[in-house]
């Protein structure tokens, strides 16, 4: 029995010893900063205590949100003074084991630094007195705008598609006593946290956009969900990607060629199935996904809804084969 035990147990720790082996790109999270311009704005208008809070909730929520994407291994280094320091680590020591970080000590280092930073706060609030019923309301909009800079920690080159994100939200307050109105809390990490996620989804889109796992007749899937901002009934574009290096500079450039489109049919967190929606030219593992457009955009310009239930597995009699469709595929020359 305890030999039949450890031949099953086999299977099981080969693939614990393959996912222990994907490898994350170490990544390290600056300090949250505050534009001068917007903290002299809020003292202006007494809303330092609101863009404290709104600072306090998004810099522990970027974290947060970064970790559920799965994608990075954050390291901490909250005592550390931004990217100069992450690349001063780099000049001193690098482990030649570990291609994509630096290392001073037994201290592992960090491919990319993300520097947070919010450019834009408002708060406003209009209170309605009824004198009549010793009654008041209130209206409260608010707004926050945030950057994050992406940078190569081993050359000090900042991404130019560095994520930049504007949200609004508002609060309305009913039959409050008079003197005694006021907007909540809740409002305020509400909008943290939806910065947060946004911002770290736009950061995975350009450091690890969304991969086709698998064709199967024509129903794609793909390694993302949900926690990376896709919905079901999303159209999204699919690529067939090419490096391609400049021999005058050294450079290399990615080369993004479409090969179809596809409506997502299922989803949960992590995953997504989407049946192809025209022509399949060349769809196959490794393709990157991106979105395109939403269900309710796509509704509003008047295009036909696809059925989404369940996917064609079949091929139509008479289609033939594309040229790069997937039996076909795209061969780069």
């Amino acid at each position: 029995m305890a030999v039949l035990i450890s031949i099953l147990m086999v299977p099981l720790l080969a693939s614990a010893a393959e996912l222990s082996k994907v490898e994350k790109d170490t990544i390290f999270i600056g300090p949250l900063k505050v534009q001068p311009s917007v903290i002299e704005m809020s003292e202006k208008k007494e809303r330092l205590a609101e863009l404290k809070r709104v600072f306090n909730s998004l810099e522990t929520q970027f974290i947060s949100a970064l970790n559920a994407t799965r994608v990075f291994q954050l390291v901490e280094r909250t005592r550390k003074a931004d990217i100069e320091l992450e690349q001063g680590f780099a000049a001193v020591a690098v482990d030649p084991n570990d291609k994509n970080a630096a290392q001073a000590g037994k201290m592992a280092g960090a491919k990319f630094a993300f520097l947070p930073q919010i450019d834009g706060f408002e708060d406003k609030s209009d209170i309605t007195e009824h004198q009549a019923i010793g009654r008041a309301s209130l209206s409260r909009k608010l707004f926050l705008s945030a950057t994050v800079q992406i940078v190569d920690t081993t050359t000090g080159k900042i991404f130019p598609d560095s994520p930049s994100i504007q949200l609004t939200k508002t609060e309305e307050v009913e039959n409050a006593k008079i003197g005694q109105v006021s907007g909540s809390d809740e409002v305020i990490v509400a909008l943290a946290k939806e910065m947060a996620k946004k911002l770290s989804q736009d950061i995975v889109a350009v450091l690890r956009p969304a991969k086709v796992l698998t064709v199967t007749g024509r129903q794609v899937m793909f390694n993302r969900g949900s926690e990376a901002g896709f919905n079901k009934g999303d159209l999204v574009e699919i690529y067939a990607v090419q490096n391609v290096k400049d021999e005058d500079t050294g450079e290399t450039f990615r080369n993004e060629v479409p090969v179809g489109q596809a409506v997502i049919s299922r989803i949960d967190k992590n995953q997504s199935y989407a049946n192809i929606n025209g022509d399949d030219m060349g769809i196959t593992k490794g393709c990157v996904v991106r979105f395109l457009k939403t269900a309710a955009s796509r509704a509003a310009e008047g295009e036909p809804a696809p059925d989404t239930t369940k996917p064609d597995f079949e091929k139509k009699s008479g289609d033939g084969d594309s040229p790069g469709s997937s039996e076909k595929p795209l061969k780069w020359k």
